[in-house]
């Protein structure tokens, strides 16, 4: 595709479709040439994604989609048409001479947004924290959308500035965190912010065995959970020696964990399972709890396929993730 200039007029139908390499870059543990999609409305929150996507854009070679999604009901295009040029111009100034098209889509959001970025490396959109209501009424976009594309959706808050502290990453007992390791490694790596390693545990609720309580030993229940981030750390420093890696063991739930470091993160990237909002809306994942209530950048990292990256197991961690 052509690059937009300033006066170009957006396009209004089809997909964006891309060659992707955001599976080469996490698995390499680089960053490649970027493909990002930027869903952009005007909002302060969208403001702060485009300020988000303009701050990343600096570092290398990056082509931003601009999508813009209308009601089919709309007659008056004017407005829409102003915000994306408001949009490229904005990131322009930040980016001289970075490659920008626009795009006017009729439809739903999440839908629309999710065909766009079919192909792209990352996606990124706003979100105004502390309204879950409203957004629910409003379709749930974030949610809904990282649980459509196969891609990392970033989320940022509105009212984000940039910062310099590490990026986040949560760490799960399976491997449903190991492509969202692969990111933050590649993140950090990029940044030299450094790397922080989150994982939480909670005691097992007690079982029982013919109406008597079976014991559970505290320190072989602690110690799983330690080799399980243990390996996570020496896969890092696998692919990464010089990068700096925190580790954080807490004794709390996932989400409640995260939501400990967000203040203090640059990017908190959570892996997911993909249960889909209803399940989701009943089960509580850690991505419906933490969105809201973050006040970082929040990327949710869809899993790679079986290949990918994978942090080392001993015999012993393996049976703690089997047990989690």
């Amino acid at each position: 595709m052509r690059e937009a200039g300033p006066t170009s007029r957006p396009r209004e139908r089809g997909p964006i479709r891309f060659k992707s390499g955001a599976t080469l870059a996490l698995q390499k543990g680089e960053i490649s040439m970027e493909r990002i999609v930027l869903g952009y409305d005007g909002s302060p929150a969208a403001i702060s994604a485009l300020s988000w996507t303009a701050e990343r854009s600096t570092r290398g070679m990056t082509k931003v989609d601009v999508v813009l999604v209308a009601s089919p009901s709309a007659q008056d295009r004017t407005p829409g048409v102003e915000r994306l040029a408001e949009a490229e111009a904005a990131l322009r100034d930040r980016v001289p001479g970075l490659e920008v098209e626009l795009h006017r889509l009729d439809g739903a959001v999440t839908t629309s947004l999710a065909e766009a970025a079919e192909g792209a490396d990352l996606v990124v959109i706003g979100i105004h924290t502390g309204h879950p209501i409203r957004a629910a009424a409003n379709g749930w976009t974030p949610l809904r959308l990282s649980l459509r594309v196969q891609t990392p959706v970033c989320i940022v808050p509105a009212g984000w500035t940039e910062g310099g502290d590490p990026v986040t990453v949560g760490i799960a007992d399976d491997d449903s965190s190991n492509a969202a390791l692969a990111f933050g490694i590649a993140e950090a790596g990029t940044t030299g912010t450094g790397l922080r390693l989150v994982h939480a545990w909670l005691m097992p609720s007690p079982t029982f065995d013919y109406g008597t309580a079976l014991a559970v030993d505290p320190e072989l229940v602690i110690g799983e959970h330690r080799r399980t981030l243990d390996d996570a750390a020496r896969h890092v420093a696998r692919q990464h020696p010089t990068l700096p890696v925190a580790k954080e063991l807490i004794r709390d739930s996932r989400s409640a964990a995260l939501l400990r470091f967000a203040s203090r993160s640059s990017l908190l990237l959570i892996g997911t399972h993909r249960r889909g909002m209803l399940a989701g809306t009943l089960l509580g994942s850690v991505a419906q709890e933490v969105l809201w209530r973050a006040d970082c950048p929040v990327c949710v990292v869809p899993a790679l396929h079986p290949e990918s990256v994978e942090p080392d197991r001993t015999p012993s961690a393996a049976s703690a993730d089997h047990s989690g």
